[in-house]
């Protein structure tokens, strides 16, 4: 919105888990978009109408949106599973609570390890895989199939930078930036697709979940058959 005046507070380096080119590609954003970016700087306190920083400093504000990433509820914690000092549910590679078999965590509640033997941080992206793999190994034990292994994993992080621009970037193994990244018009276009992908998936919980493998048929009527054989 023309007008506001916007300032950005960051810990730690903007952008500090992607590549230098789209750091770069941030920062010339903010920029162009005439953001304030005061990197390197932590905030002590949130008041009515003000902002105060670590240093000392005091930034007036009239609006404070804060996105200090997530933290997880007490209550897995309060409720005696096993969990980690930030609260979050230990589990196996099958999203099954490591002190509770009969409990299974998805999302951002679960500390789940990833294929590259990281933790799975906290993002949309590796939720859905830690939901999937839940259904999968529900699904096989009470139907006694062997459990497929669902890979899981953190690909990709999708920035929006308004309608016309945006970033995307792409993380190898290890879960490190790929040094390429996509930004522009098209970057914009995915980070859209996925938001529509999102709302639609709201109304159509189970796609992309495991699906039946037999069909279900009706057993026969046993009276109807023996009636019939009676009469023969």
């Amino acid at each position: 919105r023309p007008g506001l005046s916007v300032t950005l507070i960051a810990r730690d380096e903007l952008g500090a888990r992607l590549s230098a080119g789209a750091r770069g590609h941030l920062r010339r954003a903010c920029d162009r978009l005439g953001i304030t970016v005061l990197e390197h700087t932590g905030v002590e306190a949130v008041e009515a109408a003000r902002v105060l920083c670590a240093d000392g400093s005091a930034l007036a504000s009239d609006a404070t949106v804060w996105t200090g990433g997530f933290a997880v509820g007490p209550v897995a914690a309060a409720g005696g599973l096993e969990v980690t000092g930030s609260g979050r549910i230990v589990v196996d590679r099958t999203m099954r609570s490591v002190s509770h078999p009969d409990v299974y965590a998805i999302g951002d509640s679960v500390h789940a390890v990833g294929d590259n033997g990281r933790p799975l941080p906290m993002s949309c992206g590796s939720a859905g895989f830690t939901g999937r793999q839940a259904v999968e190994a529900i699904v096989g034990r009470l139907t006694g199939r062997e459990i497929a292994n669902v890979k899981l994993v953190h690909r990709h992080n999708a920035v929006s930078l308004g309608r016309r621009d945006g970033l995307w970037q792409s993380f190898d193994g290890t879960g490190q930036p790929k040094p390429k990244y996509l930004g522009g018009r098209k970057a914009a276009r995915i980070k859209a697709a996925i938001e529509k992908g999102s709302l639609w998936g709201t109304s159509h919980p189970t796609f992309g979940l495991p699906q039946r493998k037999r069909r279900l048929a009706a057993a026969p009527d046993a009276s109807a058959e023996n009636s019939g054989r009676a009469a023969a």
